[in-house]
């Protein structure tokens, strides 16, 4: 259901907006385009905050930012604009203001830490051109800092309930019980940082126990400034004793420290015609095969949608997927990948096929299924194998 104007009489008799200034335009009032224009004079002024840092698409694969203000952390920062900045074609690039009130941008997300920049946009963009430009500046507009963010993990009202039960008794040795532990009280309500260090700016590790409480985790976090925009975290899986690793926001998929190998076979050039049996090399650890991707430096075109090429990897001859990973027509020119979302992703079988031993030979069948008229051929056509290694026992 569609917002509400109010009714027709109690327009007509607004002759000003209080909050804004804006004069309402008196009917029969002439010369009209005189008053239109005075009215958008004022409108503008009293929308020109609300154009600070927005990020708008300037050309076909690059954004401009105009100028405006912002508090970085606890710095108030004026930026100047820039115009003409490309974005990588097939990719989604974000960009905020940095800590030094400078223009920041990844292919990855926003930094992770709360404070490390003023969120601007999201910019999607297709092979030829940006497809779509998210505006993000109201996370940083409407933004409630959280206790956990700051480094609390108590809520006030349970800290204010531990000190009204001690009342009167509220001694050294009871606050530390309370704050500094070792102790189940100040286990539970704050968390420790028991190990940091700075190598001149550059490279920061901090060792972290969010508290003794259920739930709670142990972990490493790398900052490497300058080099790596999102932080790295390292942690205990308590359900095996596994290192895991997680890069980037809270929520962002984790990956056992085990370790992948690949494995990969590349045709250059056009593919007019069935691989067949090509050999792509050993496997190289007692492990699995996670995954199979199919990727073309530049896709076919035809006549016919279903047009395509799909690649059928076997394992001492026995195929692995059971669909095999493929890339058509339809899926667009240029550079496609399976990995990347394009075409149809393989299905690894697991039924014990994929489970693979060191020096298992892996082989390709490069399938080309042409039934209309070509007008581009698949070229440089690369599949990749990934071999993740057995964890230990």
């Amino acid at each position: 259901m569609g917002e509400w104007y109010p009714d027709d009489a109690a327009l007509l008799a607004l002759s000003r907006d209080e909050a804004t200034g804006v004069e309402y335009i008196e009917t029969g009032r002439s010369p009209y385009y005189l008053e239109f224009r005075r009215m958008l004079h004022r409108l503008l002024r009293a929308f020109e905050r609300a154009n600070d840092l927005r990020v708008y698409q300037d050309g076909e694969l690059s954004v401009g930012v105009r100028g405006g203000r912002a508090f970085v952390g606890d710095a108030a920062v004026v930026f100047a604009g820039v115009e003409g900045h490309a974005v990588a074609p097939g990719a989604t690039t974000w960009l905020w203001l940095d800590g030094d009130g400078e223009l920041a941008w990844s292919e990855l997300g926003l930094p992770g830490e709360p404070g490390g920049g003023v969120a601007l946009a999201k910019v999607v963009a297709g092979a030829e051109a940006i497809e779509q430009v998210e505006d993000l500046r109201g996370q940083a507009l409407l933004w409630q800092p959280s206790l956990l963010g700051l480094g609390v993990t108590a809520e006030v009202e349970r800290i204010n309930a531990a000190l009204d039960g001690v009342d009167e008794a509220v001694t050294a040795a009871a606050l530390s019980l309370l704050c500094a532990g070792p102790g189940a009280i100040a286990d539970v309500l704050h968390a420790h940082q028991q190990f940091y260090y700075d190598q001149d700016d550059e490279a920061h590790l901090r060792l972290i126990n969010e508290s003794a409480a259920a739930g709670a985790r142990l972990g490493l976090r790398f900052t490497l400034a300058g080099h790596l925009p999102l932080d790295t975290y390292l942690m205990v899986d308590e359900a095996n004793g596994q290192l895991r690793q997680r890069y980037g926001l809270a929520g962002a998929t984790e990956y056992a420290l085990v370790g992948v190998l690949p494995v990969s076979w590349a045709h250059e050039g056009a593919l007019t015609s069935d691989e067949t049996a090509r050999v792509m090399g050993v496997v190289p650890v007692d492990g699995r095969v996670s995954e199979v991707v199919l990727s073309a430096g530049g896709n076919i075109e035809s006549s016919a949608s279903g047009d395509g090429v799909s690649a059928v990897v076997k394992v001492n001859g026995v195929e692995v997927t059971a669909t095999a990973p493929e890339l058509t027509d339809a899926d667009g020119p240029g550079f496609r990948s399976t990995g990347q979302g394009d075409g149809t992703a393989a299905v690894v079988k697991d039924d014990g096929t994929e489970q693979v031993s060191r020096g298992d030979v892996l082989t390709l069948d490069l399938v080309r299924d042409v039934s209309g008229s070509v007008s581009e051929e698949a070229r440089d056509v690369v599949v990749l194998v990934v071999v993740r290694a057995d964890e230990p026992g």
